[in-house]
């Protein structure tokens, strides 16, 4: 039986999908506040709250940044290609070779998900709040992608320093939003669930 879906919940999460392509056209501020907003909103372990943001809107910085990422990112994969070759790693090598490759998409914002040491389950409170952050960017006409190359930027000096995070500070989820090129895309097709055990 197929279902139809009218909760706007479960149409937000079934539609939305990662953006590689933005307008050029600014996003306001408030309305970033609130995708932040959102994030802090998620689960985190033991509500110790530990998890922190750092917005760029900053158009050079993006470039820079991006720059920057995308370097890190060749790096760690050429010496993951050298000790152990794969047909993935040499991909990505490949891909990240190129000097033409924006990392960022141009998008007009990245907001970076900074964990501290409070936090106790780090990764899980930095991806439920990246989560959260993204399905709000999309209820509010906002596409957004999670760019794992720009993570490197974490144990970059000087973009640690731009953006006033402290040394012991992990980057964990960098999140780049902006409004679609495109409003007609549609999220890649998914399997149905494969469920492993269900006792009744």
């Amino acid at each position: 039986m197929v279902m139809t879906i009218t909760n706007e919940v479960l149409k937000n999460i079934y539609e939305r999908r990662s953006v590689r392509a933005y307008a050029d056209k600014s996003v306001p501020e408030e309305l970033i506040r609130e995708v932040i907003k959102a994030g802090l909103h998620a689960p985190n372990g033991a509500n110790t709250q530990g998890i922190r943001f750092a917005v760029v809107t900053d158009r050079a910085k993006l470039k820079v940044y991006a720059e920057k990422g995308r370097l890190i990112s060749l790096a760690t994969f050429q010496a993951i290609q050298k000790q152990q070759p794969s047909d993935m790693a040499a991909s990505v090598v490949k891909q990240l070779s190129n000097p033409n490759n924006d990392i960022f998409y141009s998008a007009p914002v990245a907001v970076f998900i900074f964990t501290t040491p409070y936090c106790i389950t780090p990764v899980e409170d930095a991806s439920l709040a990246a989560e959260n952050m993204m399905l709000a960017a999309r209820s509010l006409g906002l596409g957004s992608c999670w760019i794992g190359f720009a993570r490197g930027l974490g144990q970059d000096a000087e973009f640690m320093s731009d953006l006033n995070i402290p040394a012991d500070h992990q980057l964990v989820a960098p999140i780049i939003f902006g409004y679609p090129i495109r409003e007609d895309m549609r999220p890649s097709v998914r399997d149905e669930p494969k469920i492993l055990g269900w006792l009744k």
